[in-house]
C-alpha cells in the first residue's frame, strides 16, 4: 500500500509540473531557455496619393502572437516624412512558448492607416497576414522592406507559394493596398506550376 501511495504521489507531482509548465507555453518549460521569436521584420516603405508623397500620415502596426501576447494585440506607430517615407523597427520577443511539445507559433500582423485627417482611407490595410514559425519567411521580409503603397489602390489578396517545398503546399496570403509588380509576376508563374489557392 505504501508503494502505491508513493507512486501515486510521484505521478501527481509530475502531472502538476507538466500542466503548470505547459500553461507557460512549454512542457517542462522551466528547464528550457527562452528563444527569440521574430514577430515582425523591419519595415520600410512609402505612401503616395495619386503619385504624390503623403506627409504626416499616421500608421498603426499591430501584432498578436497567439497564446503569448494579449488578444488585443501590441501596437506601435509611425508617421510618414515629407517624401512619404516611413519605417518600423524589427520586433523580437523572447519566449519559452516555442519549446512546448504542443505549441503553435502563429503571429497575426497588421499595418494600417490610423489618421483622422484621411477618413476615407482610414483602416485601409497596408499589411494584413498571419506568419508561422519563430523566424519570418523571406517572402514577408522582402515585401516589408519595400512596402510602397498608393492610397487610391484597392486592397487585394496577394497569394504567395513557398516553392522551396517541392509540392508547393506551403502558401501565404497577404491582404494589402501595396503592390510588388516584379514579385507578383514570379507568383503568377508559380501558380501556373503548382495551381491556384
Amino acid at each position: 500500500m505504501k508503494k502505491f501511495t508513493v507512486f501515486a504521489a510521484l505521478v501527481s507531482c509530475l502531472l502538476m509540473l507538466v500542466v503548470s509548465s505547459h500553461s507557460e507555453g512549454t512542457v517542462l518549460g522551466i528547464f528550457k531557455k527562452a528563444v527569440d521569436v521574430e514577430v515582425f521584420p523591419a519595415v520600410s516603405g512609402k505612401i503616395t496619393l495619386n503619385g504624390k508623397p503623403v506627409e504626416g500620415l499616421k500608421l498603426l502596426r499591430s501584432y498578436i502572437y497567439y497564446d503569448v501576447t494579449s488578444k488585443d494585440g501590441t501596437e506601435d506607430y509611425s508617421v510618414t516624412d515629407s517624401d512619404g517615407n516611413f519605417t518600423f523597427p524589427e520586433i523580437l520577443v523572447s519566449s519559452k512558448h516555442p519549446n512546448g511539445a504542443f505549441s503553435v507559433n502563429m503571429i497575426a500582423q497588421i499595418i494600417m492607416i490610423d489618421d483622422d485627417r484621411f477618413e476615407s482611407y482610414k483602416e485601409k490595410y497596408l499589411w494584413d497576414t498571419k506568419a508561422r514559425g519563430i523566424t519570418q519567411s523571406k517572402f514577408h521580409i522582402e515585401r516589408l522592406r519595400t512596402l510602397n503603397c498608393e492610397l487610391s489602390e484597392e486592397e487585394v489578396s496577394h497569394q504567395i507559394i513557398d516553392d522551396s517545398f517541392p509540392d508547393g503546399t506551403v502558401r501565404y496570403e497577404i491582404f494589402s493596398i501595396c503592390r510588388w509588380p516584379e514579385l507578383e509576376q514570379i507568383e503568377v508563374e508559380k501558380r501556373e506550376k503548382f495551381g491556384e489557392f
